[in-house]
């Protein structure tokens, strides 16, 4: 298997993609029409003390910001000492601190709240709906263990 096709299986996104994401989310014209869906978050590498900033779908609910990443990840290994970080959401840079919470450490309910927001993200994380159109929370279960929810609080 090629590495383009395993990251497509995994659900990884492709470097080139996220740096067109970037250049649409500084953009002021261009942020508009995704800047609702997708916020750059940015932080100060632990180890290398290098910038980095991402591209990711959030939740937002008053001053708690709401990511959501798969483990084998490793950006948000940065925020194990609740580090400051930037987020531009909606064209907006705000500040925060940064929390990770990992696998089974992590609350169903948040995860589905999170997911019931983010109907896109949750066909990519392979939640299902219920006869009611909820989250199924029994379907979160399955894929708890590999997730990490990153809690921004911008208080």
């Amino acid at each position: 298997m090629s590495e383009n096709q395993a990251r497509r299986k995994s659900g990884d996104v492709p470097a080139a993609l996220d740096a067109v994401m970037k250049l649409f989310l500084k953009t002021p014209l261009l942020q508009n029409g995704i800047g609702k869906q997708l916020a750059l978050l940015s932080f100060t590498g632990r180890r290398t003390g290098r910038k980095y900033t991402i591209p990711l779908s959030y939740s937002r609910d008053g001053n708690d910001v709401l990511l959501l990443t798969r483990k084998r990840r490793t950006w948000w290994r940065n925020f194990a000492d609740q580090p400051e970080v930037e987020l531009r959401l909606a064209g907006q840079v705000v500040r925060g601190t940064a929390e990770a919470h990992v696998g089974t450490d992590l609350d169903v309910a948040d995860v589905v709240d999170y997911l019931e927001t983010r109907p896109v993200d949750a066909k990519t994380y392979g939640a299902t709906r219920l006869a009611d159109g909820s989250i199924d929370p029994e379907s979160v279960r399955t894929f708890l263990p590999e997730t990490v929810l990153v809690r921004v609080d911008l208080g």
